[in-house]
């Protein structure tokens, strides 16, 4: 398991939101290059990057700051935010984008999904984003009539090879992981699953790790490493 600090974009600033609640917004950085190539430096092996505005309006809006972030790094980037067609999608591999991250199309258009999966493979990364057990959608601004569990298995019947799971209710909220769903998760596919929201300390990194799920291979850090509970270096000896 590798952990992965994650750069969220609004307004081209890095910014957290608590539960996803674009209300409740912390600016961090308004140079999100600059964010991107400390995390390298400091040893991140990948990142994770979101356009919260392409979430939220279903376009992409932050390109500039994507690019910029790819100039400035080696390391490979994962990238998600208002990702709703397949031009979009490969516009980004284009750029120099690793794997991009499905979530709102992907849950409410089958088609959508098995045809994306069949073009691109393993290069996509599917987001089951949990609000109550249920899948949210729409930059998790809506809450859907499908089980979170229901997804990732109908997904991973299409052919995906990796999970991108993230309980809502403590993303940004430094309460730790939902050790009881991941265990759930992983226990269910034989996909890679990557965990996301919550992790607080190096103690919720333990945590994880002791699990030793085979299947979990990462695990999405944010509010953590802006807040300096941790370094990136310190959660890599932990996660190693």
């Amino acid at each position: 398991m590798i952990p992965i600090p994650a750069i969220d974009l609004k307004d081209g600033k890095v910014v957290r939101l608590l539960r996803g609640d674009f209300k409740q917004e912390k600016i961090y950085s308004e140079h999100p290059d600059r964010v991107a190539k400390a995390f390298a430096e400091e040893g991140a092996t990948r990142l994770h990057v979101v356009d919260l505005d392409g979430a939220l309006t279903g376009r992409p809006t932050n390109q500039r700051s994507v690019e910029a972030i790819l100039e400035q790094v080696n390391i490979p980037v994962e990238l998600g935010g208002g990702l709703r067609d397949l031009d979009t999608v490969y516009s980004y591999f284009e750029m120099g984008v690793r794997w991009a991250v499905l979530g709102t199309k992907a849950c409410l258009d089958g088609g959508f999904l098995r045809e994306a999966l069949a073009e691109f493979k393993d290069r996509l990364i599917i987001a089951v984003d949990a609000k109550d057990g249920f899948v949210a959608s729409d930059g998790w601004t809506k809450k859907t009539n499908l089980r979170a569990v229901e997804f990732a298995k109908k997904a991973e019947g299409l052919g995906a090879k990796t999970i991108l799971y993230t309980d809502i209710a403590r993303d940004g909220a430094l309460v730790g992981p939902n050790i009881d769903a991941l265990k759930t998760m992983a226990g269910e596919f034989k996909l890679d699953l990557i965990a996301s929201g919550g992790v607080g300390s190096l103690d919720d990194l333990k945590k994880l790790s002791e699990l030793r799920l085979s299947n979990v291979c990462g695990a999405i850090i944010g509010k953590a490493f802006y807040e300096k509970k941790f370094s990136v270096k310190e959660a890599i000896a932990v996660c190693s």
